[in-house]
This record gives structure tokens, C-alpha cells and sequence, in this order.
């Protein structure tokens, strides 16, 4: 009994240690970048749509104790669900507790395309940020205050 006992327990035994030290290197490997997440954040100062053109300016600021680094904007029409804005790697860095503004143009297909036309002024847009950590951050803003 002994004989059959013995091989099965170190069969046991070293699977266990070998997934055990592979959960501890995973651990050491990612643990630092998602302590960098829990201490990232951006706080929405501002949201100016510039009235004759197509241009919305994001002012931002970095409240968390990390340097962050803006990966992706939208903007979402929330009456009509269209996506007035996909940026992709933006790549402006906002330096820890710093306040950076961010211009972009936006996708305004109806009307004079821009921000002063109808089509646009009565509507609240859902604005996301992605960083580069992949945290996403999000307000609900109106042009000119209307």
C-alpha cells in the first residue's frame, strides 16, 4: 500500500509546486501594473463645443498620484445613439496633478456641420476617456449650456 501511496503523493506534490510558482511569478509580473490602475484618475474640468466649428475641447485633469496617458476619446450622440467621435491613440500625457486640454474634431455629418446647427445644439453627448491602463472614465455634457 505504501508503494502505491508514495509515487501518487509526489505526482501530487510537484504539480502543485509547479502551479504555485507560476501563480507567484503572474503575481509579481502584474501585480504592479494593476496597482498603477487603482491609482489612476481623471476628472473632466471643462467640455467646450466650439460653436462655429466641429471642434470640442476636453479639459482634463489628473487627479490620481500616477502619470496618465489618454488612449482613446468617444463621443456618443445619446438621443440618437450615433458616434459623433472615435479617436484612437491620442497619446496626449497629462502629468501627475497637471490639467491638459484636448482639441478634436468631431463627425458631424448633418446639417452645416458644426456645433451651432440644430441638429446638434439640443442633445446631451456621453463623452468616454480610455487610458493606457484601460481605465475608462466618462461624462454627460450640452452644447452651450442650453
Amino acid at each position: 500500500m505504501l508503494a502505491v501511496v508514495i509515487p501518487v503523493g509526489v505526482v501530487i506534490l510537484s504539480t502543485g509546486m509547479s502551479e504555485v510558482a507560476e501563480f507567484n511569478y503572474k503575481v509579481g509580473v502584474t501585480g504592479e501594473q494593476n496597482i498603477d490602475r487603482i491609482q489612476e484618475d481623471v476628472t473632466f474640468e471643462h467640455v467646450r463645443f466650439v460653436p462655429s466649428t466641429d471642434q470640442v475641447i476636453l479639459s482634463l485633469r489628473n487627479t490620481g498620484s500616477i502619470d496618465t496617458g489618454i488612449n482613446k476619446i468617444t463621443i456618443v450622440k445619446m438621443d440618437t445613439q450615433d458616434l459623433i467621435l472615435s479617436e484612437d491613440n491620442l497619446a496626449p500625457f497629462i502629468s501627475l496633478q497637471d490639467f491638459g486640454d484636448v482639441t478634436i474634431n468631431a463627425n458631424l455629418p448633418l446639417g452645416g456641420n458644426i456645433w451651432n446647427d440644430t441638429a446638434y445644439m439640443n442633445s446631451d453627448y456621453k463623452i468616454s476617456v480610455i487610458t493606457s491602463r484601460g481605465n475608462f472614465f466618462d461624462t454627460v455634457a450640452r452644447p452651450f449650456n442650453t
